[in-house]
């Protein structure tokens, strides 16, 4: 007799990933996606937590990777809790974001830099100015330092009431997608690079490809 639903869920196994199991599936969730076009090319992966961010550099496969504390929830709640931000909050908040993401410009310099996860595709629903909001328009898209440092300085002005109303966004990620811009905003430029692609594809897929 088969098992029940309830049964086969009870006798599964469950195993946590660690950091560095995290870092090394979200790689590979872009460096095997054939539409985002990576190739061998030098790879930087960023993924936007909200307590950490994770940036997993090499080519084809994972080389090196790092996991920063400054993920957008703890910006909030440490640098930049008011609403909408203080100017002063935002100035320090780039000061410090520059000293921890440091060890980035230390690492050989990606040719793609692609960012995962929902800051990322939220991002990329204003970029591309949609009225609703649909992960798979996002998935490959670019865009320039221009482009994300314009989108950054509209998201600060405004408060958490007055994202949520901005049409193609999760309306529950206004009061960290502003914070979450930043964050990429600060890590682009440790890369030193001037554009970033948009992955709406992420652990679940490295997951996949390493079965």
């Amino acid at each position: 007799m088969p098992e029940s639903g309830w049964e086969a869920i009870k006798s599964a196994e469950f195993h946590i990933l660690s950091e560095a199991d995290e870092a090394r599936l979200s790689f590979l969730s872009v460096a095997r996606d054939a539409e985002l076009g990576v190739g061998d090319a030098p790879l930087a992966v960023v993924d936007i937590g909200g307590g950490s961010v994770e940036v997993a550099l090499g080519r084809t496969t994972i080389e090196q990777w790092f996991s920063f504390p400054v993920g957008a929830g703890r910006i909030r709640e440490t640098w930049m809790p008011s609403d909408p931000p203080h100017p002063r909050e935002i100035l320090n908040t780039v000061r410090f974001l520059d000293e921890t993401f440091e060890p980035l410009r230390a690492q050989p310099q990606p040719e793609r830099v692609v960012s995962i996860g929902g800051t990322g595709v939220n991002l990329a629903m204003l970029a591309l100015g949609l009225n609703q909001f649909d992960p798979t328009l996002a998935h490959g898209v670019w865009f320039s330092d221009e482009t994300l440092s314009a989108l950054l300085e509209q998201l600060l002005r405004l408060s958490d009431a007055e994202r949520r109303t901005l049409a193609g966004i999760e309306p529950d990620r206004a009061p960290l997608l502003h914070i979450g811009a930043l964050i990429l905003e600060r890590a682009l430029f440790a890369l030193r690079r001037e554009a970033v692609q948009i992955s709406a594809r992420g652990l679940r897929y490295g997951i996949l490809w390493s079965l």
